[in-house]
């Protein structure tokens, strides 16, 4: 893997500065912008793009197999959710967006190997279109070629197909978060992209300043009495989070959705793909796949007690226990999902370097693959604390 990396200076603050990013490299981010790229190959590049076509198409094949069985508890799918994501998995599998495939390997030979989606609300969007971009160019005398980076591009082409699909709805689209520094920075990035791809009108409001109205649609308040309808919504807001935490807005969302009086996005049957339990329904319906890794929802399917669990639902890498051969975990992170029920993968091959840095790979995937990131960390989980690192398409 060292051999890959190319040493550079670190990225000029007043570019953080210009782009709003000081976030990125402020208090505990500190350390979270690496100045090390890593060279990567056309051949490479073309394989990560090969795995995150085929795994599309099977982690919806793993959905449909879910709703034919009604397997939602197995999946992780809440009581309150399952109608809407059901309607959703029917009607509304071209509108999802943007999704973020987590790898292990793919460089030098080590096999490719999925390690989970990121299907509803995936980070990392400023630092691969911006941050890296901008490093590269300050850098490009070190550097061979540019960064494989069309997510903007292509995210605007979704736009545009969303738009086609529902040619009765005016081009209003309202964003929301919950307010969190990352969630505003990234949907900054969508918000480019939804501009670029024709929108009138693109509107960031905090979540509590939204009127959610069962039978009639998604609004924001003017001013007294006076109420603007959006007919296209984009909550970087996951929805298991509704479904646990806002299970009033959960139903008023499936009476909007059902009823068609606002598109949703990303749709509610993203969240099937968002259960870290898909792995498990994928690799039942191919235990082949090269691209996969042994799931189940059983740590007695790996009697030398080599695994990983992970919560069905979590984030950051959070409460995430890694078994290397022993009952106890060697390792593992705190969290606020352990209460999740959780599945149990086969360990992962990662690139390594001579500092025990493990690399992840990442690919952001609209109706194609359009980019990548790479993060790193010296540990056996890659968490919050893991750094991004650059990379560059070496045509070498």
């Amino acid at each position: 893997m060292d051999n890959r990396l190319i040493y550079t200076e670190a990225l000029f603050s007043n570019v953080l500065k210009r782009e709003g990013l000081n976030w990125l490299q402020a208090g505990e981010n500190e350390d979270y912008l690496s100045n090390v790229f890593v060279r990567i190959s056309p051949k490479e590049i073309e394989a990560f793009k090969k795995a995150a076509d085929e795994l599309t198409d099977l982690g919806v094949k793993a959905a449909k197999h879910i709703a034919k069985n009604e397997w939602w508890e197995d999946a992780g799918i809440p009581e309150n959710a399952i109608d809407i994501v059901a309607y959703s998995l029917k009607h509304e599998i071209e509108l999802h967006l943007l999704n973020r495939f987590d790898f292990a390997g793919g460089i030098d030979g080590v096999p490719i190997k999925l390690l989970e989606f990121n299907a509803d609300t995936c980070s990392l969007m400023p630092e691969s279109t911006i941050i890296q971009v901008e490093h590269y160019i300050q850098e490009q005398y070190k550097l061979s070629d540019p960064p494989f980076n069309e997510l903007v591009n292509s995210m605007a082409e979704h736009f545009e197909k969303i738009i086609r699909l529902n040619p009765k709805k005016d081009k209003t689209l309202l964003v929301s978060t919950l307010e969190h520094e990352e969630d505003l920075i990234n949907v900054e990035v969508i918000m480019k992209a939804a501009k670029k791809a024709g929108f009138a009108e693109v509107q960031l409001m905090p979540l509590d300043k939204i009127v959610f109205a069962p039978d009639d649609g998604i609004f924001i308040e003017l001013s007294e009495e006076n109420y603007r309808r959006y007919d296209f919504f984009y909550k970087f807001i996951p929805w298991e989070f509704i479904a646990y935490e806002e299970p009033e807005l959960m139903d008023i969302l499936t009476n909007i959705v059902t009823k068609d009086l606002c598109v949703v996005l990303n749709p509610a049957w993203t969240m099937l793909l968002q259960s870290k339990a898909i792995a498990k329904f994928m690799y039942d319906l191919q235990p082949d796949n090269p691209y996969l890794l042994k799931t189940t929802f059983d740590a007695a399917d790996f009697p030398d007690n080599r695994y990983v669990s992970k919560p069905v639902f979590g984030r950051m890498g959070e409460n995430i226990a890694y078994h290397d051969g022993d009952t106890e975990p060697e390792y593992e992170t705190e969290g606020d999902y352990e209460d999740f029920d959780k599945v149990y993968q086969e360990i992962a091959r990662f690139n390594i370097d001579r500092k025990d840095h493990r690399y992840q790979p990442s690919i952001f995937y609209t109706h194609e693959p359009c980019g990548i990131a790479i993060r790193r960390q010296d540990d056996l989980i890659i968490d919050d604390d893991a750094e991004f690192v650059g990379h560059t398409v070496a045509r070498q």
